[in-house]
């Protein structure tokens, strides 16, 4: 209460100020430890201040903030924002390779449309691995190449007066001084936006066509390379010496890990794409959805030791509710919505449970005993048949996209409402299938 104390800490009143004080103690006393923010697995001290150590350099190498003065803020008029690290093992327990970001909060408040970023449809990256089952004659086979954008972030300018306090690792910390952004800052509600302005601007300077359809797209009509976007993760489909073009341009931009797959000397064969499988094969490529998903379902529900079903769910006529299903309380619903959230995000990879999974997440609002029965009986199907690989044998160019449609008039017994449901092919290669509930209920005709 007296003025400065032993380890520098200038004691105030405000909770905040008591808490930033007490993590600076702490610091520089080594009374550490520290946890995953994703999975909460305890890390090691020395790693995690390791990469801490590496996230600051980032800062100063960048030039992401200048240091100002607190008192600098009154005369700009900007908004001073907290920050807080996220520090995640992105190996394994054996192989650990500890990554930490300074992240800002920023919290939303109100929805604003200008400063969302797209994110490109799945059925995006079904087109880039067709185009590399697609043979041309005697051009070559094509190979898909993954790049990732290292603190991708960081090289949009940021279009406004932000501010954030400086974290306890900044040489500066303490000093009455904030962090004017200079760049975007992970947390911040432009930064996707941004991100997405400065990439898509980069691309397009060196030759692409941004979709029409879809922003997150490009095409490069003289290499003929078919790229994706989705966040700091680039997927394309091309030519190795196309390819070898592609990637000096982004190296000569950012700072990127690349990750090229096929079955030509030096390439991979199997990888991870956008959180799937995929992998080249002497017929063409596959792609599957991490079978983890399945792993988690069966787990989350028991069904360790229960028979697996045959089918992964009945069809509206066919429900089987009974007369004293009733509505779940406490746990069993946040249970059954983390389960059904699980398989819907897993829906898009199966299109064997498209129609059960859709059924499952219109229960999730007001679950039943007997919907907790339907998605038991999704996890037994999915214990027995875990895995759905999507194959693309090579094939020749088409130019033509087939559509196969078909509803099931007024299918669900309890809503009277119908279920459309199809599947988009370009030649033997599946692109995308649905299932979805039609909004209007059926009448008799």
């Amino acid at each position: 209460e007296g003025g400065d104390d032993q380890y520098g800490v200038r004691p105030q009143t405000g909770t905040k100020i008591l808490k930033d004080a007490m993590y600076a103690l702490v610091c520089r006393n080594s009374i550490w430890r520290a946890w995953d923010d994703v999975t909460d697995a305890e890390l090691k001290v020395d790693d995690v201040r390791a990469a801490r150590a590496l996230e600051m350099a980032y800062f100063e190498k960048l030039g992401v903030y200048e240091r100002v003065l607190r008192s600098d803020i009154q005369r700009t008029g900007g908004k001073v924002i907290g920050t807080r690290w996220v520090d995640v093992n992105k190996g394994d327990s054996i192989n650990v390779d500890c990554r930490s970001r300074l992240v800002g909060r920023e919290f939303n408040i109100g929805r604003d449309d200008a400063l969302y970023a797209a994110t490109p449809p799945l059925e995006a990256l079904r087109l880039i691995i067709s185009e590399a089952a697609t043979t041309t004659g005697g051009d070559g086979r094509r190979e898909v190449m993954v790049n990732d954008v290292r603190r991708a972030y960081f090289y949009a300018k940021i279009n406004r007066d932000v501010y954030v306090e400086l974290p306890p690792e900044d040489p500066e910390y303490g000093s009455g001084k904030v962090g004017k952004l200079r760049l975007c800052l992970y947390g911040t509600r432009d930064a996707a936006k941004g991100w997405q302005e400065t990439l898509s601007a980069h691309l397009e300077k060196v030759g692409f066509t941004r979709g029409v359809g879809h922003p997150s797209v490009f095409y490069h009509k003289e290499r003929k390379i078919k790229t994706l976007v989705h966040g700091d993760d680039y997927v394309s489909s091309g030519h190795s010496k196309d390819l070898d073009w592609l990637q000096a341009e982004l190296t000569k931009a950012y700072e990127i890990k690349t990750q090229r797959l096929g079955l030509g000397k030096g390439l991979e064969s199997e990888g991870k794409v956008l959180n799937r499988v995929l992998r080249a094969t002497e017929n063409g490529w596959e792609i599957e959805a991490d079978p983890r998903h399945a792993e988690l379902v069966i787990e989350q529900l028991g069904l360790v030791n229960e028979k697996p079903a045959a089918t992964p769910g009945v069809s509206g006529q066919d429900e089987d509710d009974l007369p004293d299903d009733e509505p779940l309380t406490g746990a069993d619903i946040t249970a059954y919505r983390g389960v059904a959230a699980r398989c819907n995000y897993l829906g898009p990879d199966r299109p064997d449970c498209n129609f059960a999974i859709k059924e499952l997440c219109r229960e999730m609002s007001v679950p039943t005993t007997g919907s907790m029965r339907r998605l038991r009986r999704l996890g037994r199907y999915l214990k027995k048949c875990p895995r759905l690989v999507w194959k693309y044998d090579f094939q020749g160019p088409t130019n033509c996209l087939d559509l196969y449609t078909d509803a099931d008039w007024a299918g669900c017994r309890r809503a009277r409402k119908s279920t459309s449901g199809g599947v988009a092919m370009i030649g033997n290669h599946c692109i995308k299938t649905w299932a979805k509930t039609q909004s209007v209920i059926s009448k008799s005709s």
